[in-house]
């Protein structure tokens, strides 16, 4: 897919991405491949994928920095999408939202402009090519600003709703447990 070396999501029995599986696939894509640097996964029809998924894209993103590469997810649905951004991901691997948003990225270094270089992230909905210079710029030399309070926070809860109702239901459930306990006792 454009720059992208595409490779196809494995499922195991449940239908869910597997992670292992994909791992597999991945080196043996780079070991036959020994130049490639833009590598993507297609979770197209997929809503959601587990924690082990979001190590493993961390880890090819790592992998194909060090080539001046990028890792790509081509997601299709806006939940996956919006999971992967709620858990950060967005700030080191492309998501793309479509075929041709994935076909049309290309990085320009303008130093030299056969050279590609790893731009930054930009959301689904964000997506768009530069069209001057200054524009390249500004992208390449920006680095997002990260609040280092945001890595003690949980990404996955939403703080928009309170824990004081479960906090309640914990203590009264506790109380109902010493009371049977303290009436089988005596």
């Amino acid at each position: 897919m454009g720059l992208f070396l595409l490779l196809p999501a494995p499922l195991n029995p449940i239908g869910a991405f597997d992670a292992e599986t994909f791992k597999a696939d991945f080196r043996a894509a780079v070991a036959a491949n020994s130049k490639a640097k833009f590598i993507g996964v297609d979770l197209s029809g997929l809503d959601f994928v587990y924690s082990d998924a979001y190590n493993a894209f961390m880890q090819f993103h790592q992998e194909l920095s060090k080539r001046k590469g990028a890792f790509a997810v081509l997601a299709d649905k806006e939940s996956l999408a919006k999971s992967l951004r709620k858990v950060g991901l967005e700030r080191f691997i492309r998501i793309f939202g479509s075929v041709d948003e994935m076909a049309a990225y290309t990085p320009v270094d303008q130093k030299n402009p056969t050279a590609v270089v790893d731009e930054p992230v930009k959301h689904v909905e964000e997506a768009s090519s530069p069209t001057s210079a200054s524009q390249v710029e500004s992208q390449v030399h920006q680095a997002p600003a990260v609040d280092p309070k945001v890595m003690d926070k949980n990404p996955l809860v939403d703080e928009s709703s309170s824990s004081k109702g479960s906090c309640i239901a914990v203590l009264v459930l506790l109380l109902v447990v010493v009371a049977v306990v303290s009436y089988l006792v005596l």
